[in-house]
């Protein structure tokens, strides 16, 4: 009952957010806000694009899993949970793991596919606005929970990583640009935030994407900006994962605790409106 009343509060407090947000110069283009018992299947995916549902290429330990996507109580849970799953059945993987996890993307289906979920879902995708995520980390060595931009067309770079932390540091947020220089060479601009422990509570964490600009927040603070004729225009979709393992946090060990999960709150995207008011500042 607690939770329903803050769920309804939550969402009551949202609209006149919105309401307030529109007049100051930005209009809500997209949000879930995780109310009900049934991820909306209309806006999210559970693999990549390619339907992999792990990422080799980072070592990561984990196949993402349906079953470790879930929603009560006015959230999405990304769970993650000791489950070997040999190679071959997990699209992507180069060898056996250990582990399940859950990813949700807006990237929607590719035209080839003709999987019966294909017909109602609808893709997301947006070029410039701001990006905001409320949530709750994993704590725990092995967890790499993170929310990100990458290109609708399938390109890489560029990518604009909103959020990416690992459990074993639970007080530090790494937000970075990945981009492609003059010659074609990957580089990439980043930034490590320390404040509290992002474990312990919900923040919101967001991004104001403008041309040529790149404008990094942690619970309404700026923390990082990126400048400069690299800074992508394509239009770009939205994914949440929670990876376990890999060349970047290590694996888990003995005081790392299954299951675990990266709890979101929300997801709201907000698209600049020329009304004559500033818009300097993230939505509220």
């Amino acid at each position: 009952m607690v939770w329903r009343r803050r769920t309804l509060l939550s969402g009551l407090l949202f609209l006149l957010a919105g309401a307030t947000a529109a007049n100051a110069g930005w209009k809500l283009s997209f949000d879930d806000e995780f109310n009900g018992d049934t991820v909306d299947r209309t806006k999210w995916r559970f693999t990549s694009r390619w339907g992999d549902r792990t990422l080799a290429g980072n070592g990561e330990k984990q196949c993402y899993q349906s079953r470790s996507v879930s929603q009560s109580d006015g959230l999405l849970r990304l769970t993650a949970t000791r489950s070997p799953t040999v190679a071959s059945a997990c699209k992507g993987a180069s060898f056996d793991l250990l582990y399940a996890s859950g990813m949700v993307t807006t990237i929607g289906c590719n035209q080839y596919e003709t999987a019966p979920e294909c017909a109602r879902l609808r893709p997301f995708s947006q070029k410039y606005g701001y990006f905001e995520i409320r949530a709750k980390l994993p704590k725990g060595k092995g967890f790499w929970p993170a929310f990100w931009l990458v290109p609708s067309d399938g390109t890489w770079p560029p990518e604009i990583d909103i959020l990416e932390a690992l459990g074993h540091q639970p007080s530090k947020i790494y937000q970075t640009y990945h981009y492609n220089d003059p010659s074609g060479a990957h580089q990439k601009d980043g930034h490590v935030y320390e404040g509290k422990d992002f474990t312990s509570s919900f923040s919101t964490f967001g991004i104001d994407w403008r041309p040529g600009l790149l404008i990094w927040y942690v619970d309404g603070k700026e923390t990082f900006r990126v400048a400069g004729p690299t800074v992508t225009s394509k239009s770009m979709n939205i994914l949440m994962n929670l990876a376990v393992g890999g060349y970047w946090p290590g694996d888990p060990d003995e005081t790392t605790t299954f299951p675990s999960s990266m709890l979101i709150d929300y997801i709201r995207v907000y698209q600049r409106v020329d009304d004559g008011t500033p818009d300097d500042l993230p939505p509220r």
